[in-house]
């Protein structure tokens, strides 16, 4: 039971970091004489904001935040189940709440891999930086990974569903 409840409150916690650092546009800043930040959906030069035009690297870490926030919301979901016991055969919704939280992990991983290595040419040979957006992600990354890890293991700590005990 404790296993569940730490991996819901990851989840939770990474959900709320997720989603606040993928809809906010502090990824990368650059403190020279104009203020200037990006995020994935929007540059912002002296309150001034415009749409990000760029293709290929950004799409790609879109639709990639955007998929592990659906599969963290679908885990989040049978990880509630959990607290019921649910299992359809020897699938338990732990199980399948681990499953989908390290897929998530994953595509998250792969997206912010992406964005990280096509920006860091402007981190490294200017004055641009990462901020708290961008960490914002990583860290909701790792919480996915701690929620899929209690998770699958409160799935083998649980009996078998199907077999009665002896």
């Amino acid at each position: 039971m404790l296993l569940n409840i730490v991996g819901l409150g990851c989840s939770c916690i990474g959900l709320i970091l997720l989603l606040t650092g993928a809809l906010t546009d502090f990824w990368v800043v650059s403190f020279g004489s104009d203020l200037f930040h990006v995020g994935l959906w929007q540059n912002c030069t002296k309150n001034i904001c415009t749409k990000v035009t760029e293709s290929g690297y950004v799409n790609a870490t879109r639709g990639l935040v955007i998929f592990s926030t659906s599969l963290l919301v679908f885990g989040m979901i049978f990880s509630c189940l959990a607290f019921i016991k649910f299992h359809v055969g020897r699938i338990t919704a732990c199980l399948a709440s681990a499953t989908l939280e390290s897929l998530s992990a994953v595509f998250l991983l792969i997206g912010m891999s992406i964005y990280t290595a096509e920006t860091s040419y402007k981190v490294l040979n200017s004055s641009f930086n990462y901020q708290w957006s961008f960490y914002l992600c990583w860290t909701a990354n790792v919480l996915l990974i701690i929620s899929g890890v209690s998770h699958i293991l409160a799935h083998q700590s649980s009996p078998n569903p199907g077999y009665e005990p002896v």
